[in-house]
């Protein structure tokens, strides 16, 4: 269960609204989260099929208020509305407006080699074999992946869990991305496209403090 969504930052003017098939996350009323994907987008309503991962069997009818985020451009962006849960597996969600909740700043990119596992998820949305490398460097909405020879089952627009090690003894950073970019070298690019809310905590977390180290060398002229 997780915490109370916050208004930290709203967005001006309109955010995007999210793309037919993308992967979203749904928070109803009790707080709990589910993982949907949406099915039908309009002006005023996105339809969301709710994925096998749900905590318990939803109620049919009204479920407001809720909210749906995604990533976009600008950012993480949370859309505050009302739903109706129409099937078990299906909301209607009404939206009436929007909060970024994760800001450019945290977009900083930073280098970062830390231990990193990807698999690609299959069509039955579960992850397959895991393969070790290392991460080159680090966003609050992204990584990209040191080249290795299992790579090149990733092309372009692979479905990826990734679980990265921010340091010793500290618990991995997990989620699910997509890649975006294949360079010449092997190294993937991968866009984060879902994530757990302390999962994201963290993962910001670790970008400003590896940019905070990287200030201070500069400074004190290791670099």
């Amino acid at each position: 269960m997780s915490a109370a969504p916050s208004r930290t930052a709203t967005g001006t003017g309109k955010p995007p609204l999210p793309k037919l098939r993308q992967d979203v996350v749904v928070t109803l009323p009790e707080l709990e989260q589910y993982r949907g994907r949406v099915a039908r987008v309009t002006g005023t309503e996105i339809a969301v099929v709710l994925m096998l991962d749900a905590r318990r069997t939803l109620a049919l009818g009204d479920a407001s208020p809720m909210w749906v985020e995604y990533p976009a451009a600008r950012g993480l962006v949370r859309l505050e509305g009302n739903g109706t849960v129409v099937a078990h597996d299906l909301v209607h969600f009404h939206h009436a407006g929007a909060i970024d909740v994760v800001q450019r700043r945290e977009f900083v990119r930073v280098s970062a080699v830390r231990p990193l596992e990807l698999a690609r998820v299959g069509a039955d949305g579960e992850p397959g074999e895991w393969f070790a490398t290392l991460t080159v460097n680090v966003s609050g909405n992204g990584l990209l992946a040191a080249g290795w020879a299992a790579s090149e089952t990733l092309d372009v627009g692979a479905l990826v869990d990734f679980r990265l090690r921010p340091a010793e003894g500290e618990p991995r950073i997990a989620g699910r991305g997509r890649v975006v970019r294949v360079g010449d070298d092997g190294q993937r690019g991968i866009a984060i496209e879902q994530i757990e809310r302390e999962a994201r905590r963290r993962l910001v977390r670790f970008v400003f403090e590896q940019e905070r180290i990287a200030r201070q060398r500069t400074r004190d002229g290791e670099l």
